[in-house]
């Protein structure tokens, strides 16, 4: 009844086996009926011709039922499936029908039917084939109220005698035909139905923003991936089920509609009411279908061969906030076209930023929507990594437009065939428009180091995930392994194969399935084709396909030892093994089908060499021979996902290197090799000294990648050890570390892309680390702000100046941030604040703010994920929001459940830092409290249970190591 109920969750209740309702959902119920009853003569009006229904009069009372909430009975018994033995009771659809053909209409009302209480009305109508002779169509439905259902078959248009149901366990709408449905004809189901217009971030849903005048403008929107399409209309919703749209809008003025495809017409139906009809799509996933109600602006590029216009809140356009955006789509959609040489399909490209939004963005085709942060920007107030998050989303979007649009995954368990490449080719993109950025640099510290991180753990999966079934299976997958992981794979691939086979194989594989479904059986052996065919190149000795599947269908990564066979030999003995983070892990636990062996593509380089080398290197063990008394660097470039191990000697050559003459070794590579160093003192096949005494040649490099590398690994000591004896001398060393950067860099803004993104790193971490001019200079560009109100802290060290001032502050400088949180409109400004809100270092006002998150007058709740997330990377106010959530997990799981909130962010930065056994105590309390109630959820936890382990393990085998190198560091300064 969840889409009826509009209660507070914190203040219903239920007992076993009853549902008690508030006073509020009583009256809802009364309305409701009245509203089905009133409207459904007008809706049964609204069906399109196609397959037209018959509306017999409404002869029924009102029925409720435990699993279909209200239901107006159209003449034909309703009754409910006898439990979890029949055909429905499968999550999966059965492969009786095909559909061919939807039409849809739908009229979300904008203004309330009571308080907060909004609701769509709409009909739709699915031509479908039968392939197997069946007494049952199954088709998904989700917080839908029917008033009409009828089948018609189309050559003879007869109505066909059935009744229906709903299986809410499995979302379904479940018909039960009278005789059985035949196999090579065609049918028509037609349906009449409402649903909440919620404001739940999920199907069609309701968004709001305050206008120019200060009222509050609600607008209709969309988020379909992965499973909530049902939520809009009744639908075979899983990706492999494509079909053509027919899709028609209501709306009143100043409101108009868009969609995934140009409009045809839009008419006067009734009183203020106009219906905006669109062109059919091209056949399509249901995921992919976009609908917007709106009363945006917009800015089209002139230039563009394909209309590509940009929409948003009229005050943002005006503002120009969407000029950025509309001059880069059109350089990217066609770059794309060049890079694959497959035409974008599609006869406009409209992309529309939405004040709701609970992911990034979403590549309905034809339509993208995204949160303002992603697609708006503005010069004066926006930094240059907001306009680098505009630039990559963008690009990740539209990429998308090939890879998961124009082909789609056979079902979610290949998701990476989507996530996987849009997220290597947003790169690729990205340079397109902006060549200085060095985005092909910044791959190595921003997807492969997280993606094997978090590989690095036995809770890991494969790429091509298993057990995949219901909605929170699906939405687990949206996660690190298939989008990093899988755009390192495809970018290890390119860079084997080289530019050209693998551009030909993308081409081959595109036009062989377009409008079609994949596995990556498919791809790898277009892949395999286009190398075979490729002059220079070839495939790896296994094959590629065989290779390949290595590294997808098994989880984790190797580490490759690279290690001479004395100090004074010229042989270095090459093997690999599984790498894990728990160095007490069992590392052929769990099973896998390849035994934790990889067909490593590996590149290699040594010391006054000026190429690389690659070889392939399997279960066998490679001898290879270097000059003597010179260093080697395996995975040169960081091309390859592994990791690389040396012996002891060779790590000291490598920082004698790099303390002498650091721009011998390619900057990847540094950037790489501290993370390796890191990684493997962390998983005890290192001693840390290695690692800490390689951070020193950052005294002298300035470059971006290894600092952040640097940078990163060190918030993992930071985390362990924050509150132990060693954080004293850590910040002591990383203040002298970071003294050269900082004083080269001032907090004068310019220079490239990338040294302002350095110069945020130089000051933020000389003021987290308590440097005294550093922090007061950040807390005097705040209460100038504060006093004088006039913001002239440069955009790109706002978040650095607002976090450090309302950290070393109190009530004074939060609660003017807090104001002007509220009263900001520019998105990426809000965000800012949003993020510096969650510095303060005052218990009170810590609690004062976690109450805040959950009261969406406040916040909105496509916010209150990150939130938290701050919150719990704040050394001081990490406990109390963990006890927080804790605490309120019950309201935060059934307000958030339905939406894709990022429960899985969520326990990840809470339980980063646990490495006690009472923490771990506390986490195995979570999940034994909230076992069914985690969503996306589940995984996480299972991580978060094995990091804490090793944590605690890590703390007792390195805490003191890592102490006394510190403090003899130190005491030398």
């Amino acid at each position: 009844m969840g889409g009826f109920d509009s209660i507070d969750g914190r203040n219903s209740s239920s007992t076993k086996g009853k549902v008690v309702l508030s006073k509020g959902a009583v009256v809802a119920y009364v309305i409701v009926t009245i509203i089905i009853i009133v409207t459904v003569g007008l809706l049964a009006g609204l069906l399109p011709k196609r397959g037209e229904i018959d509306c017999p009069p409404v002869d029924k009372p009102v029925e409720t039922t435990a699993s279909s909430g209200v239901i107006v009975s159209t003449g034909a018994d309703q009754t409910s499936p006898s439990g979890p033995t029949g055909p429905w009771a499968d999550v999966r659809l059965p492969k009786n029908l095909v559909p061919l053909h939807y039409v849809v209409d739908l009229q979300p009302d904008l203004e309330p039917v009571s308080t907060d209480y909004y609701v769509f009305n709409g009909t739709s109508s699915v031509d479908f084939t039968v392939k197997n002779a069946t007494s049952y169509i199954i088709i998904h439905s989700n917080k839908l109220n029917y008033s009409v259902v009828i089948v018609k078959e189309i050559e003879t248009g007869m109505e066909q005698s059935s009744s229906f149901s709903i299986y809410e366990p499995n979302q379904f709408l479940v018909v039960e035909m009278n005789a059985e449905l035949v196999v090579g004809k065609n049918y028509t189901l037609s349906t009449v139905f409402m649903g909440e217009l919620a404001d739940d971030l999920g199907g069609l849903y309701r968004s709001s923003y305050t206008n120019a005048a200060n009222e509050s403008i609600v607008i209709a929107t969309t988020q379909m991936q992965p499973t909530d399409a049902r939520k809009a209309f009744p639908c075979f919703d899983e990706p492999a089920m494509k079909a053509t749209f027919d899709i028609k809008l209501w709306h009143k003025d100043p409101y108009f509609a868009l969609s995934n495809m140009p409009n045809i017409t839009t008419e006067v139906i009734d009183g203020d009411w106009k219906r905006t009809t669109f062109n059919t799509t091209p056949i399509m996933s249901t995921y992919l279908l976009a609908f917007v109600v709106c009363d945006f602006d917009s800015v089209e590029n002139a230039t563009s061969k394909v209309q590509a216009r940009i929409y948003g809140r009229p005050e943002q356009i005006a503002n120009g906030n969407g000029d950025y955006a509309r001059d880069i789509t059109p350089v990217i959609l066609e770059h794309f076209e060049t890079f694959f040489k497959v035409a974008y399909p599609l006869p406009k490209t409209d992309q529309i930023a939405v004040p709701d939004f609970a992911a990034g963005a979403m590549e309905n085709w034809g339509l993208v929507i995204y949160r303002e942060t992603a697609l708006l920007y503005d010069s004066m107030i926006n930094s240059a990594s907001n306009k680098q998050r505009v630039a990559v989303v963008v690009a990740h979007e539209l990429a998308h437009q090939w890879f998961g649009n124009l082909i789609s995954p056979a079902w979610w368990d290949e998701l990476w065939l989507n996530e996987g490449f849009a997220s290597y080719v947003e790169y690729i993109g990205t340079n397109a428009v902006e060549p200085t950025w060095r985005m092909n640099d910044q791959f190595v510290v921003s997807d492969l180091h997280s993606a094997m991180n978090v590989d690095g753990l036995t809770s890991s999966r494969p790429i091509v995930a298993e057990n995949v079934e219901t909605p929170s299976d699906i939405n687990a997958l949206f996660d690190t392994i298939s989008y990093s992981k899988g755009a390192c794979i495809i970018r290890m691939i390119n860079h084997f194969v080289g530019d050209d086979a693998f551009k030909l194989g993308l081409m081959n594989y595109l036009n062989e399935f377009e409008y079609g479904t994949v596995t990556h059986k498919e791809l790898f052996q277009y892949w395999g084709n286009a190398v075979a065919t490729t002059p220079g190149v070839e495939n790896p000795p296994v094959g590629f396909s065989n290779a390949m599947n290595t590294w997808i269908l098994q989880m984790g990564y190797p580490v490759v030892n690279m290690k001479r066979e004395s100090t004074t030999s010229t042989n270095v003995k090459l093997t690999q093994e599984r790498f894990l983070l728990d160095p007490n892990a069992k590392l052929d636990e769990p099973t896998s089908p390849y035994s934790y062996v990889w067909d490593v593509p590996f590149w290699y380089l040594s010391e006054d060499e000026t190429s690389k080398t690659l070889l392939w290197l399997n279960d066998a063990d490679v001898t290879l021979t270097v000059p003597a008394g010179k260093y080697f660097i395996g995975n040169y470039e960081a091309f390859g996902y592994y990791r690389v191990n040396y012996d002891d000697k060779n790590w000291q050559l490598i920082t004698i290197k790099l303390k002498n003459d650091f721009e011998a070794i390619d900057v990847r590579s540094r950037a790489q090799l501290i993370d390796d160093a890191f990684q493997l003192a962390r998983a005890k096949r290192l001693d840390y000294t290695i690692p800490l005494g390689l951070t020193e040649f950052l005294r002298s490099d300035f470059d971006y990648l290894p600092w952040e590398s640097a940078l990163d690994a060190i918030a993992y000591l930071v985390r362990m050890l924050g509150r132990s004896k060693a954080y004293g001398p850590l910040s002591t060393y990383m203040l002298d570390l970071v003294g050269p950067l900082y004083n080269n860099l001032t907090w004068i803004d310019g220079g490239s892309h990338l040294e302002q993104y350095q110069r945020i790193n130089a000051i933020g971490t000389a003021c987290g680390y308590g440097h005294p001019g550093c922090v007061q200079n950040a807390t005097d560009k705040f209460n100038e702000w504060r006093t004088t109100g006039s913001n002239s802290i440069t955009p790109n060290l706002r978040t650095t100046v607002y976090c450090n001032a309302i950290a070393n502050g109190g009530s004074e400088e939060w609660d003017f941030a807090w104001e002007k949180y509220r009263n900001e409109s520019n998105s990426q400004e809000k965000a800012k604040l949003e993020y510096s809100l969650a510095c303060t270092r005052t218990p009170w006002i810590i609690r004062r703010f976690l109450d805040y998150v959950l009261d969406d007058t406040y916040v909105r709740k496509q916010d209150a994920s990150s939130i938290f997330q701050d919150l719990c990377y704040n050394e001081y106010a990490r406990d109390m929001t963990w006890d927080f959530i804790r605490q309120e997990w019950d309201f935060i799981y059934n307000v958030y459940g339905t939406g894709f909130f990022s429960f899985s962010g969520i326990i990840n930065s809470c339980t980063s830092h646990f490495s006690t056994d009472f923490e771990l105590q506390q986490l195995l309390d979570f999940k034994d409290t909230n076992g069914d109630k985690l969503g996306s959820g589940v995984a996480s936890v299972e991580q978060a249970i094995e990091s804490t382990n090793t944590n605690i393990q890590w703390r007792k085998d390195n805490e003191e190591v890592i102490f006394m190198w510190l403090s003899d560091e130190v005491s030398s300064l």
